[in-house]
């Protein structure tokens, strides 16, 4: 129900959407697969181990609303703190993808809702250069991947002021230092693909 309030679309007719499909489809189950482009087709994507727990992956929807609860508390519920958790920023983009993609597998998803959610998952990944093209699997795995080289890169970065620093810490930091430009883009785009259109959609209700 939090997923629908946030991402769902307005109750409120616009005489222009701004979407290429809606206008034309309501929900995906009106929208013949053989219709789409490859970006709104549903991909069973094996996803990284530790990512969701046995309970949560039981099927599409169990799938789909634990990665939203996730993009929810990262990047709406806790955006003051993406620049200070970089690092859980990047793995999350992993739960950004997932949840678009278990929506495509969802017949009453709304095609309005989908279509934004496209915009803002083309903007993640141009944070970290993976091309919109790209299969779902492929990006999960890119971000998740990344989230976690960042994580450890934090934790050794914690603990430099604690002892000497040795040539493996060093060269996770000089990593990490390399990336901040990238993750500062990547923050900016996040936080704009996951908040901005839902603040509207909040306002609207409203």
């Amino acid at each position: 129900m939090l997923f629908i309030i946030i991402f769902g679309t307005s109750n409120l007719e616009a005489e222009e959407k701004d979407c290429k499909y809606c206008n034309k489809y309501e929900t995906i189950k009106d929208w013949p697969e053989n219709e789409r482009p490859e970006a709104f087709i549903y991909e069973e994507v094996k996803y990284p181990e530790g990512m969701f727990t046995k309970k949560q992956s039981k099927n599409s929807k169990s799938i789909g609303a634990a990665a939203g609860k996730k993009v929810y508390l990262r990047f709406v519920k806790s955006k003051g703190t993406l620049n200070k958790y970089q690092h859980l920023m990047i793995r999350d983009m992993a739960y950004f993808e997932a949840m678009y993609n278990e929506m495509l597998d969802d017949p009453k998803a709304k095609v309005e809702t989908v279509e934004n959610l496209k915009k803002g998952r083309e903007a993640m990944r141009m944070s970290l250069q993976i091309s919109p093209k790209a299969s779902t699997s492929e990006a999960v795995l890119k971000f998740w991947a990344t989230g976690k080289m960042l994580t450890k890169a934090y934790k050794l970065n914690k603990k430099k002021k604690k002892k000497k620093v040795d040539p493996e810490i060093a060269e996770r930091a000089a990593v990490l230092a390399a990336m901040k430009k990238q993750i500062a883009v990547a923050k900016v785009n996040a936080q704009r693909a996951a908040t901005i259109e839902a603040q509207k959609q909040i306002e609207a209700a409203q």
